[in-house]
């Protein structure tokens, strides 16, 4: 058996039926040529057929009350791997619709905690592949990896693979089994306790720093846990419906702005979230007067880019003032990032693992007591992924499209994720509907966003970003 982190253990124990704690993303593929009726059904039998690596042959095992581990099993591929169709004509509105609805139910904790559906039927010769997987098996950006790593960058590959065939860890797992030996389990803890002081006072130093920091003995470098101001994307979810957009901005013209700007990518589009969430709550007629904060996770994975679970610490970033021009507001984001990065460094990873836990548990306390749901510790989620860059295949099928479903976080209804696929920069919606209502128009408002900040920094917009209709189950 191989155990289970405490972040990891978190999104087991806090799942709810209107809370799925579940990831999910699709891609698209356009047929290729004389394969038309022939590809969908070569790929799901093949997906049968297939074996799943590490960590998608772990199925959850409880060892006790709030305890547990995962277990290596065979998984039943039959079960794991389904074939759909999109009633004809297949638009893409019914197949959003389609998605939304598949993606609402939780995972089935009898079997490893992942679904593959093989959407077939889309307009224009296109078919999806859509995987659900448990945030406690992989992170967000061990997601994207499984995802990429599936595909090919040859169009003559003509391997038929699926995102749980090659997702091997590059790290050994963590041994629970109960069979290691008396002298294996004493190394173990003698190993454990000489590294136990310096960890200790580590964490204490980092302890005290935040208390200066609460106390503001200390410049703050990030926002305070139970001190962003309540707003509309601060309403809960009611049931598991799920409403959905996205939109796609050049990378080009995105790398670009942060180049003459003298920022990063990451800041241009939080600059542009930032704007248009601004703008959303002022049609709506329920303006901020401060700052909106966001919750952000941070990757701390390796160069070797680690294996399962969740290799991230997290940060409260307060981002524009509601008033400020496209321009200050960028400088606003970028100041409040080079601070949470300056703050992430000085920490060690127990205090930063340790510290991202506290912040979760948070804006999981403003569902739990209702009066600190007026006093939420963020607003929103906002997460940053890197994709492939290069065009990619599936046994020769070109991928055309690749969108990921948010998870709407705990004491929020907002999650706005943006990675880099390509040549475009895709910022993926999701919401609560009792948070946004109209999620397709705050895409449309990051598009008006984005032409602001180009026009105010001189540069120019060469290509039309490209927003796609929201979907509610």
């Amino acid at each position: 058996m191989t155990g289970i982190s405490p972040t990891d253990l978190s999104f087991l124990l806090l799942e709810k039926a209107n809370r799925p704690n579940h990831m999910a993303a699709y891609t698209i593929f356009e047929k290729p040529p004389g394969q038309e009726s022939s590809f969908g059904p070569r790929l799901f039998e093949a997906y049968r057929q297939s074996e799943a690596a590490k960590p998608f042959n772990h199925k959850l095992k409880w060892l006790g009350r709030d305890v547990a581990a995962w277990e290596t099993v065979e998984p039943d591929m039959q079960y794991h791997i389904r074939h759909i169709a999109v009633p004809a004509p297949g638009s893409m509105k019914q197949f959003h619709e389609t998605v939304s609805f598949l993606n609402t139910s939780l995972l089935d904790r009898g079997h490893p905690l992942w679904e593959c559906y093989v959407i077939d039927g889309i307009e224009h010769s296109r078919i999806a592949v859509m995987i659900k997987v448990h945030h406690s098996l992989i992170d967000g950006e061990g997601g994207l990896r499984a995802m990429r790593n599936f595909l090919s960058d040859s169009p003559d590959d003509m391997t038929l693979a699926g995102p749980w065939m090659s997702f091997e860890s590059a790290e050994k797992p963590r041994r629970t089994d109960t069979t290691a030996s008396r002298s294996e389990r004493l190394q173990s803890l003698l190993t454990g306790l000489s590294n136990l002081p310096g960890g200790v006072i580590g964490v204490g130093a980092d302890v005290a720093d935040l208390g200066a920091q609460t106390l503001n003995l200390k410049a703050r470098k990030a926002s305070l846990p139970f001190t962003a101001r309540r707003t509309l994307f601060n309403n809960t979810p009611k049931s598991a419906a799920r409403a959905y957009a996205d939109v796609e901005l050049p990378l080009a013209d995105v790398k670009a702005l942060a180049k003459t700007t003298d920022t990063s990518v990451n800041d241009v589009v939080m600059t542009v979230i930032d704007d248009a969430l601004h703008r959303y709550l002022e049609e709506h007629e329920a303006p901020t007067d401060v700052p909106l904060v966001a919750f952000m996770p941070m990757s701390l994975r390796n160069t070797s880019g680690g294996g399962g679970g969740n290799q991230v610490t997290a940060e409260l970033i307060p981002m524009g003032a509601p008033e400020a021009s496209p321009l200050e507001r960028l400088k606003e984001i970028n100041a409040a990032t080079m601070r949470a990065k300056d703050k992430g460094r000085s920490m060690q990873t127990t205090s930063r693992q340790l510290y991202a836990l506290l912040l979760l548990g948070s804006l999981t306390m403003a569902d739990a007591v209702p009066w600190l749901g007026k006093v939420p510790s963020a607003n929103l989620v906002l997460s940053n992924m890197k994709g492939p860059s290069e065009q990619l295949y599936l046994a020769g099928a070109p991928m055309v499209a690749f969108q990921g479903l948010p998870i709407v976080p705990p004491g929020a209804g907002l999650n706005v994720t943006f990675a880099s696929i390509g040549k475009g920069l895709c910022i993926a919606i999701g919401a609560a509907p009792e948070a946004v209502h109209e999620p397709s128009r705050l895409a449309e408002l990051m598009e008006q966003s984005f032409q602001s900040l180009e026009l105010a920094s001189g540069t120019t917009n060469s290509v039309k970003p490209t927003t796609r209709k929201s979907r509610t189950p």
